[in-house]
């Protein structure tokens, strides 16, 4: 009897983790080196993949099974990469909106991929009515419209919306606005690092820890900068949240409270639906606020100082990308004292997501972007000296050549175009490349949607699931993307052993 409850109960949890994580798809892509990996998902369930490689567009839409629906491949002009900005998915088709420059013109051509056919239509190119001295910013496509960001010398911001006649899907009307905002120190810094917070984007550290965000809802645009110094403000930096209202034309500014800033950043915020999470992180200090987005009066406030013990946390306090010879790609900070310092050695980030009606995801922390390598003067990079071959009496031997730092290699062969006949370096020739991934210090934390205190659920989350998954991959995929399903997320990646491309389906349950 005890051995069948056992059993039983073994099955039931084998179950469990099945149908927390699956394979939805596995599929012969001829992935080699795509410049573009975009996927879209309805709220039917199909999935539409979409890479472009060798000047030419694949297309692959999935049905809610995971099977082949149909496949495309289609050439491309020849020197005008499809540069796709946004994505839209309408009543009967995927879109996928790409934009090319011809001089000073731009252009828009959509690409449609039928919902339940999977046929593939090219529309016509649409020229952009530009006025002169614009300078594009960005795109991005929501449910009910795709834009497109300009600027001009005047600090005016040039918005184009996608037409809402059914001939519309590449005709772009625009609208111009003069937004009154306090000028900045540098010129431009509000755009310079502008991104869109799309509702199904991938809630990561590398993904929130942009400073300046823009948000589509209740057909408006808002854009949200934080901590940007501003003309005037000594040692002062705050939250600024500008409106663009379409129909009027007229724009409107608000901010948050002054912080103490000096040189780096300290702060960062997150919209999600009616809330506007605030983080601001110091080596000493973490405090989270949540205001209401519509009068911007403070709802929640969280303050964790010192060696204070983080009591809003729902996950160890992880480090992604601190590699060594000897050491994973993740580590877990759990000294006390150790964990506020590393939480702010990089900039700020915080996203803010629900996979559940009565919770919320937060994922708190800091990201440090990968440093560029300039090759003329890191010498600490790995360089392969050559392969020897010696001939013996059983033939040709090779004795492998090995990786040396290059400091150990004489300057005049570095420095010499010539190089590359005698050492392997694969950093040599790439000038103002970024390396590595860059660091993530976060941890997540599950917190209840109306009151905002922590959650007593204490289920693995979905987005640690599938950390968890990637990290036991054996080799690094070539090529990842992960997307929201639904109340799910999927992570596809290219499995060198089969030379496939497979879909990991992951869910809360």
């Amino acid at each position: 009897m005890h051995r069948f409850i056992l059993t039983l109960l073994m099955f039931l949890g084998f179950a469990q983790m099945a149908s927390a994580q699956r394979e939805f798809a596995n599929l012969e892509l001829p992935l080699r080196r795509p410049e573009d990996l975009v996927t879209v998902a309805d709220d039917n369930g199909n999935v539409c993949l979409y890479f472009f490689q060798n000047n030419k567009l694949h297309f692959t839409l999935l049905s809610p099974a995971g099977a082949v629906i149909a496949q495309h491949e289609i050439p491309y002009r020849w020197n005008r990469d499809p540069q796709v900005l946004g994505t839209r998915v309408t009543a009967t088709d995927f879109i996928f909106y790409s934009r090319y420059e011809n001089g000073r013109r731009d252009y828009v051509r959509p690409f449609a991929i039928d919902r339940k056919s999977g046929a593939f239509r090219s529309m016509q190119d649409v020229e952009l009515q530009k006025e002169r001295n614009t300078y594009f910013v960005g795109g991005f496509g929501d449910d009910d419209h795709f834009y497109m960001l300009y600027t001009d010398r005047k600090d005016r911001l040039h918005l184009y919306r996608s037409n809402d006649s059914p001939e519309g899907l590449a005709k772009m009307d625009l609208q111009i606005f003069e937004p009154k905002m306090p000028d900045s120190r540098t010129r431009d810094s509000r755009l310079a690092d502008l991104m869109y917070v799309h509702p199904d984007m991938e809630r990561t550290v590398i993904a929130g820890y942009h400073r300046s965000k823009i948000y589509s809802r209740d057909g408006a645009i808002y854009m949200i900068f934080d901590g940007h110094a501003l003309k005037g403000a000594k040692r002062e930096a705050t939250t600024e949240i500008l409106r663009l209202d379409w129909e009027t034309g007229e724009t409107s500014y608000r901010t948050l409270p002054a912080i103490t800033q000096r040189n780096s950043p300290v702060f960062n915020s997150f919209l999600f639906r009616d809330t506007l999470f605030r983080l601001q992180l110091e080596d000493d200090k973490l405090n989270l606020t949540a205001y209401n987005f519509n009068d911007l009066q403070p709802i929640k406030t969280y303050t964790f100082k010192g060696d204070e013990e983080i009591t809003i946390k729902s996950t160890p306090v992880y480090q992604r990308g601190v590699r060594g010879l000897f050491k994973s790609d993740v580590d877990t900070v759990k000294q006390t004292n150790r964990i506020m310092r590393k939480l702010a050695d990089g900039l700020p980030a915080i996203t803010v997501d629900a996979f559940t009606d009565s919770t919320l995801q937060l994922t708190i922390g800091s990201y440090e972007p990968p440093t560029v390598r300039d090759p003329s003067s890191d010498m600490t990079r790995m360089v392969r000296t050559p392969d020897r071959y010696y001939r013996t009496s059983r033939g040709l031997m090779m004795i492998p050549g090995r990786w040396t730092p290059a400091y150990n290699i004489p300057s005049y062969y570095l420095n010499s175009p010539y190089y590359s006949r005698y050492f392997y370096d694969p950093n040599g020739q790439r000038y103002s490349q970024p390396s590595g991934p860059g660091v993530s210090t976060y941890f997540r934390a599950v917190l209840d949607s109306n009151t905002l205190t922590k959650a007593s659920d204490t289920s693995e989350l979905v987005q640690d699931k599938l950390d968890k998954f990637e990290q036991e991959l054996k080799s690094e995929p070539d090529y990842k993307t992960v997307y929201r399903y639904g109340n799910k997320l999927h992570y596809g990646y290219y499995d060198r052993k089969s030379k496939t491309f497979k879909i990991m389906e992951f869910a809360a349950k």
